[in-house]
C-alpha cells in the first residue's frame, strides 16, 4: 500500500492554487493528516461548498493585479503547491502570466518552497523510454510554453519541485467514458500514460513531507496496454459502447513509454494503482 502518514514532526502549512478535482482532493487528504491548508477557487458558487467540507477557501481569478494576491492567506502559507490547468488545448496563451504572478506573490509571501503540478504534455511528439532527462520538442509550441512556465518556477529563489503528471483517471473520472462510442480513432498500438488521483495525491504529499526532495518528477503509472485495449476495455466495464480504432500499420512507432522510476526511488513509494488495466479487470 501507498503512505500517506506524514512526517508528523511539524504541522504541514500549505496553500493549493486551483481547487479543482486534483486540488480537492489533496486538500481534503491533507485535512485528513492535520495539516494547515488554504486552497484558491475561481468560482463563488464552488467557494461555500468547499468551506463544507473544512477546506479554508478564497476566491482567486487570474491574471489579476499583484495587490489583490499579496493581500491573500494562501501566500502566508510556508508551501504552495500550484495545480492550476494550462488551457493550451482551448487556446488560452496566459499559461505563463498567471505563473509568474503566483511567483511575484510567493516572493513577497511567506513561500519557502514551490510545487507546480505540470504535465506529461511537455513530451509531446516523443517516442520510446521518456525519463525527466528526455529533451523535448522545443519546435512544438505548446511544449515551449509548459517548459517556459517550469523554468520560471525552478528560477525561484525558495525551493522548487515539478511533478509532470500523466493524464489523471479516478472513481469520478472514470476512463470508460473518455472514448465511449468513437470511431476512426488513430493511434490504436500507441501506450496509454495516466496515472489514478489517488496515487497522485499521495506522491503530492510525500513531496509535501519532504521539501528537500527538489527537481523535476514524472507521476505515471506502469499500465502496459494499449490505447485500444484500454481504453475498449474501459468502456466495456461501463456497459458502454467501446471506441473503434484505425488499425492501419505506422510508419514509425508512436510507443512512449514515460517512466515513474525516479519519483518511486526517491520517495521509497509504491503505486496503489501500478497497473491500471488490471484495475478495469477488477
Amino acid at each position: 500500500r501507498n503512505r500517506l502518514m506524514l512526517n508528523q514532526s511539524a504541522t504541514l502549512n500549505v496553500g493549493i492554487i486551483g481547487c479543482g478535482w486534483l486540488g480537492s482532493a489533496l486538500a481534503m487528504e491533507l485535512l485528513k493528516n492535520k495539516a494547515n491548508v488554504v486552497a484558491s477557487t475561481t468560482s463563488a458558487t464552488k467557494q461555500p461548498l468547499l468551506r463544507e467540507l473544512g477546506i479554508n477557501t478564497e476566491l482567486l481569478t487570474l491574471p489579476c493585479a499583484l495587490s489583490i494576491l499579496t493581500k491573500l492567506k494562501i501566500f502566508r502559507q510556508q508551501q504552495l503547491v500550484i495545480c492550476i490547468p494550462p488551457q493550451l488545448k482551448q487556446g488560452k496563451t496566459n499559461y505563463q502570466e498567471k505563473i509568474a504572478l503566483l511567483l511575484e506573490a510567493a516572493e513577497q509571501g511567506n513561500i519557502k518552497r514551490i510545487i507546480l503540478i505540470s504535465t506529461t504534455a511537455v513530451y509531446r511528439g516523443l517516442t520510446g523510454i521518456i525519463t525527466e532527462q528526455s529533451v523535448t520538442d522545443s519546435h512544438d509550441e505548446k511544449v515551449r510554453q509548459l517548459i517556459k512556465a517550469e523554468q520560471l518556477v525552478l528560477h525561484f529563489s525558495g525551493a522548487t519541485t515539478i511533478i509532470r503528471l500523466a493524464g489523471l483517471v479516478g472513481a469520478d473520472r472514470h476512463p470508460g467514458r473518455f472514448l465511449a462510442g468513437k470511431t476512426k480513432l488513430a493511434n490504436a498500438n500507441a501506450r496509454v500514460n495516466l496515472i489514478h488521483q489517488q496515487d497522485a495525491v499521495a506522491i503530492i504529499i510525500a513531496l509535501l513531507s519532504q521539501p528537500e526532495l527538489t527537481g523535476i518528477f514524472n507521476g505515471v503509472s506502469k499500465t502496459k496496454a494499449t490505447r485500444q485495449q484500454f481504453y475498449q476495455q474501459a468502456a466495456k466495464v461501463l456497459n458502454l459502447t467501446p471506441p473503434e480504432f484505425i488499425n492501419k500499420p505506422m510508419a514509425t512507432p508512436l510507443d512512449k513509454i514515460i517512466s515513474s522510476d525516479k519519483i518511486q526511488h526517491k520517495l521509497g513509494y509504491q503505486l496503489v494503482y501500478a497497473d491500471l488495466f488490471s484495475y478495469l479487470c477488477d
